[in-house]
């Protein structure tokens, strides 16, 4: 006789990912890719296989609302880094950087000019549109995906990699692809308007774009910027007027202090805290780390950018033009010091040996400048170079860390790990942002319980970013879940070890799929392309 259960979790003590919902004892019962009973005392005899939960909490799959994972998922389909983590679905796209909409000969460009974010692995790299792209995923990754469309590749298709204003039938062409895209399916439109082309973006082409993802009850995924035509603003400003003017739903991104704002959580937060008062539709994401990651290509000046990667490896090529180029080159203003700007992906085998060096110390190992050295490292490893900052003293971070569960704490608040998944040396949020804020975090600074935690993790980001039926154990929902040791849930990877994978995480299971059992994963492939194809 059939069973009428695939998956029974038997046992555990249920944390449904409802705000304020308490914990409460119950089996979870799975049939297909569905949840269809939340309750106690459930037969085992009616299950095809039973997963002992006793002492341990039942959640919902924690859903990465900023991931770099694009490439990495369709290159290495286990995800182990993010599966040892509970994470059960990523919204890719980020930054403005995407892989679609875009014509092959642009297709060719991007890929290789955003190497040293993501990669550029072996793949049949022939997808055009939004709708070909998101079939890749779909069934065909252990976790579920989401897809913004980026601001770079609209403005690639519409103008090239040109300083020029989308306007006339510049502008009509990237409207009618962000809406192709948005119909088949992209949850949102994103732009990072410190990485190129959309850097030449004004506010009324973000206007213009955000009338459309408006229309479609999208979501607006911004990474801010500082500076705009050599002159500082305030970016926060320039986001919540976009929100006011359009009515789109906006979300910032890897919004959380830093060193130099350690300790001042109500001081960064009060434009958002007044708009989302005054009824601006905003949300924010954040990640439990100190300092963030790029590419290094972010600190060349923007007019090196123009004409797309060849032309720019043209420019890297020429003595004098380098030479230009470094006397406008700067230090990020987060690290502040290129001692601190320490190389995590420089792939060829001539340099491999840098990794894990800082722009300082290769610059005195060459005998250049710290800004010619960006611009050699550049052109010999053309141009997949990237780097995270390296943490500030341990009394700054404890403060950092309390600011980030201040933070998390806002109703608007949710956990992106803003993953970058290459080279050698990556920064440890990859392989540790959910433990570490549900884990470590939670254990040591307190200040949130766990339902609410959850909640932040699971159903606030399913429903901010449209993925029906995901973000709650419930009856028909689909199973997404993650069964855990409160106590012992933590990260292990270290700026130091940064690829060792979390521990506490004994089952995660997608789409009525067994990805990891017994702390161990099943490198199946269960995950959905969000909306389905």
């Amino acid at each position: 006789m059939p069973h009428s259960i695939d998956v029974l979790i038997k046992g555990g003590e249920v944390i449904d990912g409802t705000e304020y919902a308490a914990p409460r004892m119950a089996d979870v019962a799975v049939r297909g890719d569905r949840i269809v009973r939340v309750q106690p005392d459930i037969d085992c005899s009616q299950a095809a296989e039973v997963i002992d939960a006793r002492g341990s909490l039942v959640t919902p799959g924690f859903i990465d609302t900023h991931s770099h994972a694009d490439l990495a998922l369709l290159a290495e389909p286990a995800h182990r880094e993010k599966v040892t983590q509970g994470v059960t679905a990523e919204i890719l796209g980020q930054d403005g950087i995407s892989y679609a909409p875009l014509s092959p000969e642009n297709l060719r460009q991007y890929r290789r000019y955003n190497a040293g974010l993501n990669g550029d692995p072996d793949l049949p790299w022939e997808w055009t549109s939004v709708a070909e792209y998101r079939r890749l995923y779909h069934r065909r990754g252990a976790v579920n995906t989401a897809h913004l469309i980026g601001h770079g590749p609209i403005r690639l298709e519409a103008a090239g990699m040109e300083d020029v204003p989308l306007t006339g039938k510049r502008l009509d062409r990237a409207l009618g692809l962000l809406e192709q895209g948005l119909q088949a399916g992209a949850v949102g439109f994103s732009t990072g308007l410190s990485y190129f082309p959309h850097f030449w973006a004004d506010t009324q082409e973000l206007v213009d774009l955000c009338e459309v993802v408006q229309e479609y009850g999208a979501v607006f995924v911004i990474h801010l910027r500082t500076v705009f035509r050599g002159e500082r603003f305030d970016p926060v400003q320039e986001a919540l007027q976009v929100a006011r003017r359009t009515g789109v739903k906006l979300h910032f991104s890897h919004f959380r202090t830093g060193p130099r704002s350690a300790g001042k959580v109500d001081e960064k937060l009060a434009q958002l805290d007044e708009a989302h008062q005054d009824g601006v539709d905003l949300s924010l994401d954040l990640y439990p780390y100190p300092q963030g990651a790029s590419l290094l290509l972010m600190l060349l000046p923007p007019w090196a950018n123009e004409g797309g990667p060849e032309k720019l490896l043209e420019r890297l090529s020429d003595p004098e033009v380098c030479r230009e180029m470094a006397g406008e080159i700067e230090a990020p203003g987060r690290a502040g010091s290129w001692d601190e700007m320490v190389l995590s992906n420089v792939p060829s085998a001539g340099n491999c040996g840098l990794v894990g060096m800082t722009v300082a110390e290769v610059a005195r190992q060459w005998g250049l400048s710290p800004q010619l050295t960006v611009c050699r490292l550049l052109s010999e490893e053309e141009l997949a170079v990237g780097f995270w900052i390296a943490p500030p003293d341990e009394e700054t971070c404890h403060q950092l860390a309390r600011d980030q569960l201040q933070i998390l704490s806002r109703p608007y608040a949710m956990v992106g790990s803003d993953s970058i998944h290459v080279g050698d040396h990556p920064h440890p949020r990859a392989f540790g942002t959910f433990p570490r804020f549900i884990g470590r975090y939670r254990r040591r600074y307190g200040g949130m319980t766990l339902p609410e935690m959850v909640h932040r993790m699971t159903s606030a980001a399913a429903d901010r970013f449209n993925l029906a039926g995901r973000g709650r154990i419930a009856v028909d929902e689909f199973a997404d879940i993650v069964v855990f040791d409160p106590d012992e849930i933590v990260d292990r990877a270290s700026y130091q070890q940064p690829k060792r994978t979390s521990t506490g995480i004994e089952c995660v299971i997608i789409n009525g799929v067994v990805v990891m059992e017994n702390r161990c994963t099943t490198d199946q492939t269960p995950g959905y392309a969000v909306p389905r194809p």
